[in-house]
């Protein structure tokens, strides 16, 4: 829980969260997947459904997303949007980000929806995603 000396910071966490879903939605759109190298801080970790990886160089953040990217094609994906924040300031530069993700299609259909963890870390002057980690619902 984020204690009320610390809502400015978790209100900064979540608007560079967001950022870093439009970055995501316009990688999508584009076929891009380097527009998400801002939003990422290297080494960063993927936990899935059964599947861990590691990324440490741009080139791997690209290889990864690309990924991800790809597995969208052909479902109509148009855009992601993250809901019902949860954000743990751990200290200065480090937050704990538990939210809803909900991957819609150009008609208002759900692609798919998931539960989401991120480990968000501040290097510089904005917030970036240091790990991702996704919850299918049972």
């Amino acid at each position: 829980m984020t204690t009320e000396a610390h809502q400015p910071l978790a209100a900064e966490v979540e608007r560079d969260l967001q950022r870093y879903n439009a970055a995501f939605i316009q990688a999508n759109a584009q076929d891009d997947p380097t527009l998400m190298l801002p939003w990422m801080h290297r080494p960063v970790m993927r936990f899935g459904i059964g599947t861990t990886s590691s990324a440490a160089t741009d080139n791997d953040v690209t290889a990864m997303y690309q990924l991800m990217i790809d597995g969208l094609k052909g479902t109509g994906y148009a855009k992601s949007t993250l809901s019902d924040f949860d954000v743990t300031i751990l200290n200065p530069t480090t937050a704990i980000v538990r939210c809803h993700a909900v991957r819609e299609r150009t008609d208002g259909t759900t692609v798919e929806e998931f539960d989401t963890a991120y480990l968000m870390a501040k290097p510089n002057d904005h917030w970036q995603v240091a790990a991702l980690i996704s919850r299918r619902p049972a």
